[in-house]
């Protein structure tokens, strides 16, 4: 009786598993690293929109500093809603919330005035938002100020 050789066949078998594990390793690998590019892009984004609500925190710090108390009081006037730019230039906010920080830049910042119940403390709220594919993103910072002077 003859015996027939299936190793050829074996070999087959190997090499298609094997292409498939690789294939398999590489899909998982190309998920990781796009994951990853995601992750820093958002993680990039939200770097920025805390650099700039720290900016706004500082720059009505530096008004509550070089002015009097009540031209800082007077910035609660109206809805106590204002746009600051990139260049410190305050005006005030039309009301929509789209106070872009750069001509051209997707970040928009608005500072919101307002007192607490005794009149002694001003809340000072800087809201930064951005768009990242489509997606809203909001950050706020938060501080309280009082007549230190």
């Amino acid at each position: 009786m003859k015996r027939q050789n299936f190793a050829s066949g074996q070999t087959l078998l190997e090499l298609v598993i094997a292409l498939g594990v690789v294939a398999v390793v590489i899909t998982a690998l190309v998920s990781a690293v796009t994951a990853s590019l995601r992750y820093s892009q958002v993680t990039r984004y939200r770097s920025r929109a805390v650099k700039f609500a720290q900016e706004g925190v500082e720059l009505t710090r530096k008004i509550r500093d070089e002015q009097s108390w009540s031209t800082f009081f007077a910035y609660t006037g109206g809805d106590g809603r204002w746009c600051l730019d990139a260049n410190g230039v305050w005006t005030d906010d039309d009301g929509n919330g789209t106070c872009p920080i750069a001509s051209g830049d997707e970040f928009w910042r608005s500072v919101h005035f307002s007192w607490d119940g005794t009149d002694e403390t001003m809340i000072v709220t800087v809201r930064v938002s951005w768009g990242d594919r489509g997606v809203p993103s909001t950050i706020e910072l938060t501080t309280y100020f009082t007549q230190w002077k």
